[in-house]
Parts: C-alpha cells; structure tokens; sequence
C-alpha cells in the first residue's frame, strides 16, 4: 500500500471537498480520484458517497479514518526513530584550527565521545592566524583558536589566558644567565646576547608555530609546531624555545628528565571563534569543544 494515498484519504475525509484536498496536496483533482479509487480497491469497499449535498464518508469510510491516522502515527513515530538511529551512526566531524598539539585534544575528544557519540576532532595545526580566520570564513574550518587581538570580525565564544614559557636543556649555561639578567632586569622574561640586544617574542608567532633560538647568540633558528623536533633540537643542539605552557602536557617523560622548564609573565589571552555558518549537528560538539579548551 502507498502510504501517499493514505495520506490523500485523510485529507480528503478532513475537506470533504475535492478542490480543497487537491490544493493542499498538490494534485490535479483526476489524480486524487484515482488516489482514492487505488485504495478502495485494495481495502475492497467504498471510503465516499458523492450526492447532491457533497462527498460524505461511508460508514466503512469513518472507522478507516480513525485507523489511518493511528497507522500514519505509528508511521511517522517508526520512520522518525529510524532517522534518528541511522543519524547516531553517523560519525561526525568538527574541523579545527589551532597551534597546540594533538596530545591536548586527544583528552578533549575522549570526553565529547563519551558524551556525544561518534565525534572526531579533525585538526589542522600550524596554520597563521590569518589562514585561521579566513578558512573560517570561507567554511572549511568550524573553530579555531587564536589570539584576541587578531579576532577582530568574528566573536570569541570562549576567552582563556595562555601562560609561555622557556624550555632549556637542564644544566644549560643559558638557564643561569636568563635568571641573572631577569633579576636584574625591570622588564623581566628577556634574555640579553653579547651585543647586548635584548629577545624580540612576537607572542601571536608562538601560538602557532614556536620559536626555537640558537643558544649562543639567541639567533631565531626556525619556527615549527612539531614538538619532537623542538626537544630534539633542545637536548642535542642547545638551543632554546618559548612555547605555551600547556604544551609541556606533550612532552613524552623522556625529554622531561633532560629539560630545564622555566616560566615567565608573558600571557596571551586567547579567544575560541567559530566559522560563520556551522551545521546544526554540529552546533553542541562546537559548544562542548569551545568550553573543554578554554578550562583544558
């Protein structure tokens, strides 16, 4: 049986008026009537008396009324728990751009997992600020993370601080001359070459790819978000970097027992945006992601 004439029937038995039905059914009033015929040829006995004063249910025509509505009921109740099961299945994808490495979102994704079902964090980490900002524009990121001062168009869902700080390798001459100098010093968290120069950060670079400074002359050596190269560099080569402390989290323990980690007063307030149009699905994993990064 097709549902359609199913529901062309109870339209029909609510107007009692084939012109009315056929419009809110878009149909010619000829399809209706065959509609209406197919299914009384199915159930094998007349829905409609047409006369003088109008079409009128039979009496067989009124109790399947009442049936058809409870069958379409059903219908709908079974095809609406259908698209729900079949939409759990689903695994859904939040794009996200950020500097910190994978490590932290792993925690982040496990919690939204075990809240919300078959969710994945597909991140995209290295990028500017400015690439950020404008893949969220053009819809191929969801959220991204990136400092207030760049966040000019876009609203900040979620704000947070971020503390630096520097990671030398333990026993390094670098990590006694950077404390001297910074007691001495009223602007503290500089360290000062021969030249006497003083250490330019550009905060905003060390939230997406991090500095890594030659540990003789504080020369910028290269910039990269790949954590395994900057303690390479670090424990072998002794160099030097500046990076967000909740990178330290990353870190596997073997690095650990061979850096000397020490933190300064630079902070970054950071701001959580997202693209400007986000598929309604989409909506609470964007919410419960904004919240988990900012209290990570």
């Amino acid at each position: 049986m097709d549902i359609r004439n199913l529901e062309a029937f109870i339209v029909l038995a609510e107007t009692l008026n084939y012109h009315k039905a056929s419009e809110k059914l878009y149909l010619s009033q000829p399809a209706l009537t065959k509609k209406i015929h197919g299914l009384e040829g199915i159930l094998g006995a007349s829905l409609f008396r047409r006369g003088p004063s109008g079409t009128r249910l039979t009496d067989f025509g009124q109790k399947t009324l009442e049936n058809a509505r409870k069958f379409l009921t059903h219908y709908e109740q079974f095809k609406s728990q259908v698209q729900s099961d079949s939409k759990k299945e689903i695994v859904r994808h939040l794009y996200i751009g950020s500097c910190f490495p994978t490590h932290n979102y792993l925690q982040i994704e496990r919690q939204l997992a075990g809240k919300k079902g078959n969710i994945v964090l597909a991140l995209m980490t290295g990028l500017s600020v400015e690439q950020q900002i404008s893949l969220l524009n053009v819809g191929m990121l969801h959220v991204a993370v990136v400092p207030l001062v760049a966040v000019t168009q876009l609203e900040p869902k979620k704000t947070f601080t971020e503390k630096l700080v520097y990671i030398f390798r333990k026993r390094s001459q670098l990590v006694s001359k950077f404390r001297a100098e910074n007691s001495k010093s009223e602007h503290k968290n500089f360290l000062i070459n021969s030249s006497g120069k003083k250490e330019v950060i550009d905060l905003n670079d060390c939230l997406n790819v991090f500095p890594v400074y030659t540990g003789d002359n504080m020369n910028l050596l290269l910039k990269t978000n790949d954590i395994m190269l900057i303690m390479e560099m670090i424990t072998k080569n002794g160099t030097y970097a500046c990076v967000p402390k909740r990178m330290i989290a990353a870190i596997p323990d073997y690095y650990m027992n061979l850096l000397e980690i020490i933190e300064t007063d630079k902070k970054i307030d950071l701001g959580v945006v997202w693209g400007k149009s986000i598929d309604d699905d989409l909506v609470d994993d964007a919410e419960s992601f904004s919240a988990l990064v900012a209290n990570l």
